[in-house]
C-alpha cells in the first residue's frame, strides 16, 4: 500500500484506542474532535510522538500532547490553537539540528469547545542555555527567569528537565518538570521524610503526612523512572500542585498485559483504586495496545516496512493542597519506517 500521511496514521491509532467498546468508557465524546483538531499538528517528516491522555475515574475525555523530532525550516501549523507559533517552530527547527536530546511540542485540551490555544512544551534537558532564547522567541522572557531560578535551588537528585506554559496568559503558572534520580526514588520510597527534606529545599509546603506516605508508596510500587512536576507562579512562589508521572518501563507491546495483570502497572493502579483515585477502567485500557508492521511503497518507489505502535507509557498521580486527585493514564502513539534492503 502507499505510505500514509501523518494525520492518517494518527487516525488509525486513535481508532484502535477506541475499539472494542473502549470509546465511551475511556474517551467519552472526544474522539471525533481529537481527530480533526490534531490533524494540522501532524507536521514533519514522520509522525510526532503523540501521547493520548485520559482519566481513570470520573467523566471520560481525551487530551493530547505532540512532541516533534526534526522539523522542516519553514513549517507552519494551520490551526487557531497554534496561532503565533510560526517563529518558535522555525527557532526549534534550527536549534534541534545539533542537539538530539531536546524536544518541543504542544499540549491540547481537546475536551474544551472551542479548542483553546495549545500549551507549549519545551524540554531543554541539560541545555539550559536554550531556555531564555526559547522564551524570548515566544514573547514571554520572564518565564525563563522562573525556570532558571528554580533550577538553581533544586536539591541533588531533583534536576529540572522541561517545562510547559500557557501562551498569552501572564498570570498563569509555569509548569516545571524533571526526572528524579533513581537513587532518590529509592530513598523516598524507603523514607517519606526524605521527601520533606527535598520539599523544604524547593520551597513546597502543600503536603501533609498522608501525602508523603502516598508518594512514597507509589515510588515503592513502581519502576525507577519517575518524573515530578511543580507549578511556579509569576512571583516565583510554588503553587499547591505536586505531581509524579510513573513510567511502567514496558519496552515491547507483548509485555503490556503482564505488567497490567501482575506487574508494576497493576501494583500502582491497585494503590489508586484503594485510595479512590481510579476505578476499574484501567483494566480495560491494556487491550488498546497495538503493534503492526505493514509493507508500504515509499516516495521513491522502493518498499519499506511501516511499524505502528500504541502502548501505555505512564500514569500520573497529582495532589492539590495535599489531596490526591483522580489518576490519568498516558498512551504513546508512534510510527517508524524502515527501507527494505534489496
Amino acid at each position: 500500500m502507499k505510505m500514509l500521511a501523518n494525520a492518517q496514521l494518527f487516525e488509525v491509532l486513535c481508532l484502535q484506542l477506541a475499539d472494542e467498546g473502549r470509546e465511551q468508557i475511556l474517551l467519552g465524546d472526544c474522539l471525533a474532535r481529537v481527530r480533526s483538531s490534531l490533524a494540522p499538528f501532524m507536521v514533519g517528516d514522520c509522525l510526532p510522538s503523540t501521547y493520548l491522555e485520559f482519566p481513570l475515574m470520573g467523566d471520560p475525555f481525551l487530551d493530547v500532547t505532540v512532541l516533534y523530532s526534526e522539523l522542516p525550516a519553514n513549517v507552519t501549523i494551520d490551526s487557531p490553537a497554534a496561532e503565533g507559533t510560526k517563529d518558535i517552530l522555525a527557532w526549534y527547527a534550527e536549534a534541534k539540528k545539533d542537539r538530539e536530546s531536546i524536544s518541543f511540542g504542544f499540549e491540547l485540551d481537546t475536551k474544551e469547545v472551542p479548542l483553546p490555544r495549545a500549551t507549549v512544551h519545551f524540554q531543554p534537558r541539560t541545555h539550559t542555555e536554550l531556555v531564555r532564547p526559547f522564551c524570548e522567541v515566544l514573547g514571554e522572557p520572564e518565564r525563563a527567569d522562573l525556570y532558571l531560578s528554580l533550577a538553581k535551588r533544586m536539591p541533588q537528585g531533583w534536576p529540572l528537565s522541561f517545562f510547559g506554559l500557557f501562551r498569552g496568559r501572564p498570570g498563569s503558572p509555569l509548569r516545571v518538570c524533571g526526572y528524579l534520580d533513581p537513587r532518590e526514588v529509592d530513598a523516598c520510597a524507603s523514607d517519606p521524610q526524605r521527601l520533606v527534606q527535598a520539599f523544604d529545599t524547593i520551597g513546597f509546603g502543600a503536603h501533609d503526612q498522608k501525602t508523603l506516605s502516598q508518594i512514597s508508596a507509589i515510588m515503592a510500587a513502581a519502576p525507577s523512572t519517575i518524573d515530578f512536576q511543580f507549578d511556579v507562579w509569576p512571583d516565583g512562589s510554588l503553587g499547591p500542585i505536586f505531581a509524579i508521572d510513573v513510567q511502567f518501563g514496558i519496552e515491547q507491546p507483548k509485555l503490556v498485559r503482564a505488567s497490567f495483570e501482575h506487574g508494576p502497572a497493576s501494583n500502582v493502579f491497585g494503590l489508586f483504586e484503594e485510595w479512590g483515585a481510579a476505578d476499574e477502567r484501567w483494566r480495560l485500557s491494556a487491550g488498546a495496545t497495538f503493534a503492526r508492521a505493514l509493507p508500504v511503497e515509499l516516495d521513491d518507489g522502493s518498499t519499506g516496512r511501516l511499524a505502528l505502535t500504541l502502548m501505555p507509557q505512564w500514569t500520573k498521580a497529582r495532589w492539590i493542597d495535599g489531596v490526591l486527585q483522580p489518576a490519568k493514564l498516558y498512551f504513546l502513539a508512534n510510527s517508524s519506517v524502515t527501507q527494505e534492503e534489496n
